[in-house]
């Protein structure tokens, strides 16, 4: 039994037991964007098991304003908060250079829809709990979550939902739309989550499939490689150190091997960090900081001060971490990092669900190489089609953004231009790509 399989076959629906109770702790915050209706608190998924949302309503509803698209947005590390996509380009502020204050931001996705930012799993931003340590537990729990929302909400819970993520939420957002899917098929709680597509940011969905390209995108991609030669073949040599390690994984699947395999696939990166470079966009060096960019850091100073703390009804008392460094560890113990979650995507298309991989093409960690590649490969009845169909220019304010190839609900988007974080680098692309895709057009012009 393979890990993929062994995954898949765990998901299961939720126990009408697990919808019961629930927060009612709801704050309704003025900072970031006074503009807009706020909600923010707790929903607690489970007696010890506590997760963190900060809900914005859109600034232009739709005419029948309960129509309104839902995005819930998540973060991946795994165990990183969902923060540092709500102030670094899709929420609607930003933070200031001092990382006291923020400034609106008018590229920022509830410009089209309702945002629902969440800090899961459990202990990642300002949730806390039990720990979690696998994208399956982790999809159970936002499950709950989403229909514990839509109770205190209802108002919400007539437009689509939308579940969109980047980076290690390629784990965790095909993982919870098949956990939805089998609850709605069960109909937990008497009625369906609205879920029409799923979307995922410079994703990992792959580790095997994907970490293969490094070297290709770190060397010989569309920008000039800024490490040498050297750099280059290390990188070649722990590849194939790799493809080894994972061999003898399958071999004697014990955690330890797996482990190994994991750590094997980590240090394909290890020569271009020693180099200097920054694994998040192969156009520069490492500049320092939370992901090699020091504006996230500013992210971490303001959530941390007390009048923010206050205004969003914070509980723990625990300092704020943009990323969780325990969560990390416990997620690459389990084997969860080797998963290969593009395997849920099949029966995601074959639901009606939409699915878009969308990547910043100077992104080297989750590049839009292995991506690509990724969504060519994957076995599903519209892989030839897929395969065979065009990639066709997407315009931006008739600039050249991007291109994207599309067929059986299922579009690829390589983002020119982009790092590792699309709206932060491409903020006003960005939210055309989504204002295009919640809205049913083609993302190409």
């Amino acid at each position: 039994m393979t890990l993929v399989f062994a995954v898949w076959s765990a998901a299961r629906p939720l126990a009408a037991s697990q919808l019961a109770g629930g927060s009612r702790s709801i704050f309704m915050p003025r900072i970031c964007d006074p503009g807009v209706r706020q909600h923010s608190g707790y929903i607690d998924v489970a007696a010890d098991k506590h997760l963190f949302y900060w809900f914005f309503e859109s600034r232009n509803p739709r005419p029948v304003k309960s129509l309104t698209p839902l995005v819930l947005w998540l973060n991946g590390g795994p165990g990183c908060s969902s923060w540092s996509n709500l102030l670094g380009g899709a929420g609607p502020c930003r933070v200031a250079d001092n990382g006291r204050d923020t400034v609106l931001n008018p590229y920022a996705w509830n410009n089209d829809a309702h945002m629902l930012f969440l800090d899961q799993p459990t202990n990642v931003g300002f949730s806390y709990g039990a720990s979690v340590n696998s994208t399956i537990a982790a999809s159970v729990d936002v499950t709950v979550f989403l229909r514990k929302f839509y109770r205190q909400f209802p108002q919400y819970s007539l437009g689509e939902l939308h579940i969109m993520g980047e980076s290690y939420a390629a784990k965790y957002v095909p993982g919870i739309a098949a956990q939805i899917l089998k609850d709605n098929k069960r109909g937990i709680g008497g009625w369906q989550l609205p879920l029409a597509s799923i979307a995922v940011g410079n994703g990992l969905f792959d580790m095997e499939t994907q970490y293969m390209y490094l070297p290709q995108m770190a060397c010989n991609s569309t920008y000039p490689a800024i490490v040498n030669s050297t750099t280059c073949s290390e990188m070649e040599t722990a590849a194939t150190a790799f493809q080894d390690s994972l061999q003898a994984s399958r071999m004697n699947p014990s955690p330890e091997a797996i482990v190994n395999a994991t750590f094997a696939g980590y240090a394909i990166l290890a020569p271009y960090k020693d180099a200097g470079g920054n694994p998040y966009d192969v156009r520069t060096m490492c500049a320092g900081g939370e992901l090699c960019n020091p504006y996230l850091d500013s992210i971490a100073r303001f959530a941390d001060q007390p009048h923010v703390r206050a205004s969003l009804g914070v509980r723990t008392t625990a300092g704020f971490d943009l990323c969780n460094r325990d969560v990390q560890e416990a997620f690459i113990d389990s084997g969860d990092e080797l998963v290969n979650s593009s395997a849920w995507i099949p029966s995601i298309l074959a639901a009606g669900v939409r699915v878009l991989n969308y990547a910043g093409d100077a992104d080297l960690i989750c590049n839009w190489m292995g991506n690509k590649a990724l969504m060519v490969d994957m076995d599903w009845p519209g892989k030839r089609g897929f395969a065979m169909a065009p990639d066709r220019k997407w315009l931006v304010g008739g600039e050249h953004a991007g291109e994207a190839r599309s067929y059986g609900g299922l579009t690829f988007l390589r983002v020119f231009g982009a790092g590792h974080m699309v709206n932060l680098d491409r903020p006003r692309e960005s939210l055309d790509m989504l204002s295009r895709w919640i809205g049913h057009r083609e993302v190409v012009s």
